[in-house]
């Protein structure tokens, strides 16, 4: 299996010499429309409408109101719905109250946006995932015992071409960094039980346990998710940036989504439809505490 586990320690000192480099910033992609739209087998769908900032601006995204937004998928007949704006948080749709709208695996959905004479369009299949059996964590299987990490235990889903992210939750609070995210593919280990895959380890300087993320006594589960080719590659293009800056570094450049525009311009964000499961929950006890290696 070829995974992605984040956060990794990459450090390079460079002391005997320093370039001063001029960017120029190209700022023609200021304004573009930005979206985050997803769909799940245990989540209402949503969509988060906005447009992108300038580098130079240090700010939130503001959500962009009054967009007629709609989700569909391929069954015959087709079911639709329109996803209503929340009166609390500007340019956040999902489903109106009352109304459900599951994904449901196989299926291919579409999002169409249409505000201010524009409409934005992306389609992604809902693949589905094994079961995870179970997680645990106890000290990983790097960094002498220092770190806590996370391990998975389950089927892998037969067939080539499976994809997987994984989204962590601390008392019930989604880890949601660009540095913490975890993305595997089934290469070479198609249709095997895997046992023990490290998908997250805590690494921090030891001697500022404060940086930690996984605490005593914290309360830890797993949700495993299907995600198409589309959605692991434009993941992964966003774990290489994050972790970009070196004088090698290839330069930092808007990554390709598959929303389209009815004007031809470029869209910024990712539509995706997840097949989830969810594991049981760890509380970090003293049994796994006195694992690590001071």
């Amino acid at each position: 299996m070829k995974n992605y586990i984040i956060p990794v320690i990459l450090a390079i000192i460079l002391s005997s010499c320093e370039d001063v480099i001029d960017v120029e910033l190209n700022e023609q992609d200021t304004g573009l429309y930005a979206v985050e739209a997803k769909i799940t087998t245990i989540d209402q769908p949503f969509v988060f409408l906005s447009k992108g900032l300038p580098v130079t601006v240090d700010e939130d995204f503001k959500g962009i109101s009054n967009a007629l937004v709609t989700i569909t998928d391929n069954a015959t007949p087709a079911n639709e719905m329109m996803l209503t704006e929340d009166p609390d948080k500007p340019g956040y749709y999902t489903t109106p109250a009352g109304n459900t709208y599951p994904g449901i695996t196989g299926r291919e959905y579409t999002i169409k946006i249409e505000t201010d004479g524009i409409v934005l369009t992306a389609s992604d299949i809902l693949y589905p995932v094994e079961k995870i059996d179970s997680i645990g964590i106890w000290p990983s299987l790097r960094g002498d015992k220092r770190f806590l990490a996370i391990f998975t235990f389950g089927n892998e889903t037969p067939g080539t071409g499976n994809y997987y992210k994984w989204d962590i939750f601390i008392n019930d609070t989604l880890q949601g960094d660009a540095e913490i995210i975890s993305l595997a593919s089934d290469e070479l280990v198609d249709g095997n039980y895997i046992s023990g895959l490290e998908i997250f380890t805590d690494y921090h300087d030891p001697h500022a346990p404060e940086e930690r993320v996984i605490l005593y006594l914290d309360r830890v589960r797993v949700e495993q998710n299907s995600i198409s080719q589309f959605a692991f590659n434009y993941y992964s293009q966003l774990v290489s940036q994050s972790f970009g800056g070196s004088m090698f570094s290839v330069p930092p450049a808007n990554i390709e989504s598959n929303f389209q525009s009815s004007d031809g311009k470029q869209v910024l964000g990712l539509f995706t439809a997840h097949d989830v499961s969810v594991s049981n929950t760890v509380i970090i006890n003293d049994t796994i505490e006195n694992q690590l290696v001071d």
